[in-house]
């Protein structure tokens, strides 16, 4: 069981009432893991969803065996592996703690039960999950526009680009 306070220390369910939140701490896990700790691997089921608290955890995938591509750096308040609330999800990329890490988790499983119990649940944690997703693809639009904007030989053969910038 997880403290409700703990719960809120998350992004994605600060706008979770109290009594949804309570769903959640009952069947939620605290864990501990180590630098280095490899809590998803790429091409294997995912079936956990993480909740970090604290520490940093990369999302990566190797290149070669000299270099690693970061998709992102998940911080503290963030979550990641939101593909276990899908049956039958497969990791794209890694996810390696930077540092050591307490994360609450979650069975995919016994969320996506959850969800089928408590439609208000699955509402508040997909509407959490999708604002989560809209940020960081703003995020990487505006980096695509600048490194555009910074090389405009790039333009030239770009003929649709004002359907990269986000729509407010």
């Amino acid at each position: 069981m997880v403290k409700i306070e703990d719960l809120k220390r998350i992004n994605l369910l600060r706008d979770i009432p109290d009594h949804l939140l309570e769903i959640l701490a009952r069947e939620a896990q605290l864990n501990i893991y180590g630098t280095g700790t490899q809590l998803m691997t790429i091409n294997e089921k995912v079936d956990t969803f993480f909740m970090l608290i604290m520490g940093q955890v990369a999302l990566k995938k190797e290149l070669t065996s000299h270099i690693d591509v970061i998709f992102d750096y998940v911080q503290s308040g963030s979550s990641f592996g939101a593909s276990a609330l899908m049956e039958g999800s497969i990791a794209f990329h890694n996810a390696v703690c930077q540092e050591p890490c307490e994360a609450i988790t979650i069975s995919g499983k016994r969320i996506r039960e959850l969800f089928d119990q408590n439609h208000e649940l699955a509402f508040y944690i997909l509407q959490g999950a999708a604002r989560q997703y809209k940020k960081k693809m703003d995020i990487r639009t505006k980096m695509i526009i600048k490194t555009l904007d910074e090389n405009p030989e790039l333009k030239k053969d770009i003929h649709d680009i004002e359907t990269l910038t986000p729509v407010a």
